[in-house]
């Protein structure tokens, strides 16, 4: 990371949304395709765990800037803890800003918090690359600290020589953990909370638009996976016209959330597929003039919710079909994300259906934990979502470590399904 400099602190501060053009091949295998899914997973893995651990106001004066304009950030802090706020650039560099040299002691009390506070002694101004950024804070209720387990160049005694610190894949761990304990934990105290805030910086003359702005064209969105829900071709599902599915759980909708991720306005997934909101498939094609006639402007987030609560209910009568045994509220919705991103198809055909009606719980985590590959490929994101199914799942109670005998634990691609045995 480069020494410090006041004057480009939004290009190194600032978490830009990364959404390619749907112009190219959808499935090209070069190095700046790589580069940029990998960057598009990144900042929607802190989205996501940012949104699942909702809780915390966050809060940019102001959030739209010109060039070389202060930004401050102001953190309403409901009880004392420990705070960190994580942002990512444009190049998919994500840095810890608070805490950061100046000050690496992140407990802070109830109230609000600043950044940056007088006391740092500097400022963040907007500089280039401009466009829509995202800043993520989290406040744990244990030690909590990403700049001192940051990356970036030490000194002899192995302190940080840097203002801020790259965000580490051990922090970017720690932030998942304790996002999938918040799941597991279902106490009035979580063991952290989390809030996002949106900052658009610009040049000092000229446009000053988002550059997600649906008037620019409909988008790709390289990591977006349609849900395999919307794949079921000649499965035996439950009938749609049969008696109302059991409600779901909230925590179980907010986690559904949190992984498909709201995009408020059409888009291309990596498949080329036209979706918008939260995974909503509108064709097995790139959108045309009557999506665009539908969707002429942005969707409100609850419109979108109530398009994702339509979905869902086939998965939803699907586990319910397949199930045989009673089943918690966690492990109800648990399954019935599982069932909505993998498909009615492939839950039927599972070894985790056939553990689950043999009330063999304990092979629960290992047989979730199979689904984390999709076209060839591991996908972080999948591992993510498959532990906080396991975390729902277990909700209150401990999740089995050890391994069952003979226990098949060799990885499924989330679109192929399992082989037979």
């Amino acid at each position: 990371m480069k020494p410090f400099d006041a004057r480009s602190q939004l290009a190194a501060a600032l978490v830009s949304l990364v959404l390619l053009s749907a112009a190219g091949a959808a499935r090209s295998q070069d190095a700046a395709s790589v580069k940029a899914f990998d960057v598009a997973s990144l900042l929607r893995e802190v989205q996501s765990a940012a949104r699942l651990a909702s809780g915390l106001k966050v809060s940019a004066t102001p959030n739209v800037l010109r060039e070389g304009d202060a930004l401050m950030l102001s953190i309403e802090v409901p009880r004392a803890g420990y705070l960190n706020v994580v942002s990512i650039n444009p190049a998919g560099e994500p840095t810890v800003l608070f805490p950061n040299q100046v000050q690496s002691d992140n407990r802070v009390e109830a109230g609000r918090f600043l950044f940056p506070s007088a006391a740092m002694g500097f400022e963040i101004r907007a500089a280039a690359p401009h466009g829509e950024s995202h800043i993520a804070a989290f406040l744990s209720g244990e030690p909590l600290n990403l700049y001192l387990n940051g990356d970036g160049a030490r000194n002899a005694t192995g302190a940080l020589l840097d203002r801020f610190a790259r965000l580490s894949a051990a922090g970017r761990d720690l932030i998942n953990l304790f996002t999938v304990r918040k799941l597991q934990e279902p106490t009035a105290s979580p063991p952290i909370v989390a809030g996002l805030t949106v900052v658009l910086s610009c040049p000092k003359t000229g446009p000053c638009e988002p550059t997600s702005d649906p008037r620019s064209g409909v988008r790709r969105i390289v990591d977006a996976i349609v849900p395999g829900i919307f794949l079921d071709k000649g499965v035996d599902l439950p009938d749609s016209k049969g008696p109302a599915p059991r409600v779901l759980y909230t925590r179980g909708l907010e986690l559904t959330k949190a992984s498909e991720g709201f995009v408020p306005h059409l888009y291309h997934d990596g498949a080329g597929y036209c979706t918008i909101a939260y995974g909503h498939l509108l064709r097995f094609d790139p959108c045309g003039g009557a999506e665009r006639k539908r969707y002429p402007k942005a969707i409100s987030e609850p419109a979108g919710a109530n398009l994702l609560l339509k979905d869902l209910e086939l998965a939803q009568r699907v586990v319910t079909g397949l199930v045989t045994i009673e089943l918690s509220d966690g492990q109800y919705a648990a399954l019935v994300d599982f069932t909505y991103n993998v498909g009615a198809g492939n839950f039927k055909r599972s070894t985790l259906l056939k553990a689950i009606n043999a009330n063999q719980h304990e092979r629960v985590p290992f047989q979730l934990l199979r689904w984390t590959r999709a076209g060839g490929r591991e996908l972080r994101g999948l591992k993510i979502r498959r532990e906080r199914e396991i975390a729902l799942y277990f909700e209150g109670k401990t999740t089995p470590k050890d391994l069952p005998a003979g226990e098949n634990t060799t990885p499924v691609d989330i679109r192929a399904g399992e082989t037979a045995p």
